[in-house]
């Protein structure tokens, strides 16, 4: 389950800090969040007292997700928005 919500939060989190990636700092500040994101996951989640370098995994999916989120996300819904409006006339 952990895993999902990695996916699902490192989407939304990519997605939504899109439009803000576009000085040096903001983005060192996103690749942080990412990390503590992916820490924070694996630490909720219980995995870290079990086995502590599911931490890399948790952040490469975030990682992974995030990137998605700012790239394709926004292609994508731009995709399903054209499409819509062309079905809609």
């Amino acid at each position: 389950m952990g895993e999902l919500v990695a996916w699902g939060l490192g989407l939304a989190f990519g997605y939504v800090a899109s439009s803000t990636l576009t000085t040096h700092w903001r983005i060192v500040i996103f690749a942080f969040s990412v990390l503590l994101l992916g820490a924070l996951i694996t630490l909720l989640s219980g995995e870290m007292f079990d086995e502590p370098w599911l931490v890399f995994v948790d952040i490469g999916q975030v990682a992974i997700a995030a990137l998605i989120g700012v790239f394709a996300v926004p292609f994508g819904l731009r995709l399903l928005q054209r499409l819509v409006r062309s079905e809609a006339r």
